[in-house]
């Protein structure tokens, strides 16, 4: 049960640290922010239109992404956690 704990908060921080990481923001000028790896699950599009005078803001989410996204995570955190516990047991024989 320990270890599920671990992959868990592992799984999220990784997924935390690697959206922050490849994070595309645009937010100087116009243009669209996007998170997500390897799947872009949220955009966010804003922009001023000269002739109408207005900014506009739009945004996307997809839920399927963010799914694969937390799934590629997760299946990070127990891969690495996977090596660490097999490395440890060689260095201990």
């Amino acid at each position: 049960m320990k270890a599920i704990y671990k992959i868990l908060s592992g799984g999220i921080l990784l997924f935390i640290i690697i959206n922050w990481a490849t994070a595309s923001l645009n937010y100087n000028a116009d243009g669209a922010d996007q998170y997500g790896f390897p799947l872009n699950f949220y955009t966010k599009v804003s922009g001023y239109d000269v002739i109408t005078k207005e900014g506009r803001t739009s945004t996307n989410f997809n839920f399927f992404a963010f799914l694969a996204d937390v799934t590629f995570a997760l299946a990070s955190s127990w891969l690495i956690f996977t090596f660490i516990d097999r490395f440890k047991k060689k260095a201990n024989v």
